[in-house]
């Protein structure tokens, strides 16, 4: 057994996602309570929250259609990729689960992603992966994402908002609050209208305005989802031979390209950066902390590389 599936492993992991899941929905609503203790309009707080929860319920259940349709994924059709219906097959058989939903979705990287369509279970593929890790590779890495499934997905959905949620409440409770109607609307529509705006820029200028709060929670969202990615690659090892997962994902980590942004998806380049900053941000811990909590080593094929001393 990988020492990361031993069951104690995977019970720690769950407690302490858990714990900072719990933690950032209670210090959301204390915020809000406090917001509305202060002078903010009662019925504007508890609609924001009621908002925010069916964000996090909708979220929770189809958060990954709504990914997959951002990211135009189609249905697999019946006569391309057979490797990966047999992989999903077996992986569904060993897991015990119905097979899930499969759709084809072109990544940044090659790789496999997993979310709920109106509560039933979506995986999207790239359609590269085959060729990149093997059928073999190919189960290791939907048993990673059947992990998720029941685990964690929830868990992430309830943390999504927190953050925004939290820096809000500074703002208001550090600048807002009795300065006047006038005042608390304008500093109230610049920090929503810099939440929905999609240019990255745009967080720099909200973390200002909340005093920082919203990193440090976004840091400690974080962190779970990297206990939850942990938690994942624990399940796989108990279907799948733990050394074939490590190979699987120190493959698509060699062929991943693009910006190293702190919401990378999947197993990040091994030259990529590693500095504090995106160890606390990154939604993902590094392929070799991955592999060796997996209890396994740099695969044979990629030691000339060195990818440890290029960490």
């Amino acid at each position: 057994m990988s020492p990361s599936a031993h069951p104690s492993a995977t019970t720690g992991l769950a407690v302490r996602a858990w714990g900072v899941t719990l933690g950032l929905c209670a210090c959301s609503l204390l915020g809000a309570a406090a917001v509305a203790a202060t002078g903010a309009p009662l019925p504007a707080v508890v609609g924001g929250v009621g908002g925010l929860c069916v964000l996090a319920v909708a979220a929770a259940r189809s958060g990954g259609r709504f990914a997959f349709d951002a990211g135009h994924a189609r249905p697999l059709r019946a006569d391309e990729l057979r490797a990966v219906r047999r992989a999903a097959r077996d992986v569904a058989e060993r897991a015990g689960r119905p097979v899930p939903r499969l759709v084809v979705m072109e990544m940044d990287a090659p790789g496999a992603v997993v979310g709920y369509d109106d509560g039933r279970p979506v995986v999207a593929v790239d359609p590269l992966l085959p060729r990149v890790v093997g059928e073999p590779g190919l189960r290791a890495l939907l048993a990673h994402e059947l992990g998720h499934l029941g685990n964690d997905l929830y868990t992430d959905a309830l943390r999504q908002y927190a953050p925004q949620t939290l820096g809000f409440c500074a703002l208001w409770l550090g600048g807002l609050a009795g300065r006047g109607p006038a005042l608390a609307t304008l500093g109230t529509l610049c920090f929503l209208a810099l939440s929905v705006s999609e240019a990255r820029l745009a967080r720099w200028p909200r973390y200002a305005l909340g005093g920082g709060v919203e990193p440090l929670a976004l840091a400690a969202s974080r962190y779970a989802n990297r206990c939850e990615e942990y938690r994942a690659d624990a399940a796989a090892a108990s279907l799948v031979d733990a050394a074939t997962l490590a190979d699987a994902l120190y493959r698509v980590a060699a062929v991943a390209t693009g910006e190293n942004l702190e919401d990378v998806a999947g197993p990040i380049p091994w030259n990529a950066d590693r500095s504090l900053r995106f160890a606390c941000f990154a939604t993902h811990p590094s392929v070799e902390s991955r592999v060796e909590r997996l209890g396994c080593e740099i695969p044979a094929w990629a030691r000339p590389y060195e990818p440890h001393r290029d960490a």
